[in-house]
């Protein structure tokens, strides 16, 4: 093999190498990375989110179960005024970044928050009588 061709061969591997690991930094630029670009962190506020809210979904039927038939409608009364005023709040609080590539992460940072408040408040209706 020639000196010449073995150059080239090294340079294209090296590119080739290269390549590959750009395309694996960028590979998915919507998996959630803390550390990331803005859409990574957007992504972990969403994936923040979700766990929040199903971690209130799994909590409001354990305390349904312990509730008797009146305080199920009571907390059914409440959590759909609760949730009927959780979306508009977070779109108040992240008003000043709206249009901005920031807005889904203060957006969805402002819904866990609230999610787990409410989740905590859950604990005070286990086994109300009335």
């Amino acid at each position: 093999m020639s000196r010449a061709f073995r150059a080239v061969a090294a340079s294209a591997a090296i590119l080739l190498l290269a390549a590959g690991a750009h395309a694996a930094d960028d590979a998915n630029p919507l998996d959630c990375r803390p550390d990331g670009n803005q859409q990574q962190m957007n992504a972990c506020a969403v994936r923040d989110f979700r766990a929040a809210d199903a971690a209130l979904n799994i909590r409001y039927g354990e305390v349904m179960k312990t509730l008797s038939p009146q305080m199920r409608v009571a907390l059914r009364t409440e959590q759909r005024a609760w949730l009927k005023g959780r979306d508009p709040s977070c779109k108040r609080a992240s008003k000043a970044n709206e249009g901005g590539s920031i807005w889904p992460l203060v957006f969805n940072s402002c819904l866990e928050k609230s999610t787990r408040q409410r989740t905590a408040e859950l604990d005070r209706w286990k086994g109300r009588e009335q």
